[in-house]
């Protein structure tokens, strides 16, 4: 089996993320960004969904899994999304 990464409550909330409410099986956190809302989408196999809602329309950037913390952030990066902890 392979090994999988899914970043904890508290780095998610450090990067602005907020926990909203979502469906059996997953769990969901957003946050705003400069043109819309970036949602994150966890699922208990190790998949993610990195998607965001431009004047109201869903841009999916990624489905998949990463291997860890750092390639989370890269992942981030890639879709132009901040990978830095927020200051208050």
């Amino acid at each position: 089996m392979s090994s999988f990464y899914q970043p904890t409550a508290a780095l998610l909330q450090a990067f602005g993320f907020s926990r909203f409410a979502s469906p059996t099986g997953q769990t969901r956190y957003s946050r705003a960004s400069e043109c819309g809302q970036e949602t994150v989408v966890f699922y208990p196999d190790g998949e993610m969904t990195l998607l965001e809602a431009v004047n109201g329309q869903i841009l999916y950037c990624f489905q998949g899994r990463v291997a860890s913390e750092a390639e989370f952030r890269v992942l981030l990066r890639q879709v132009n999304w901040p990978a830095e902890v927020q200051s208050a």
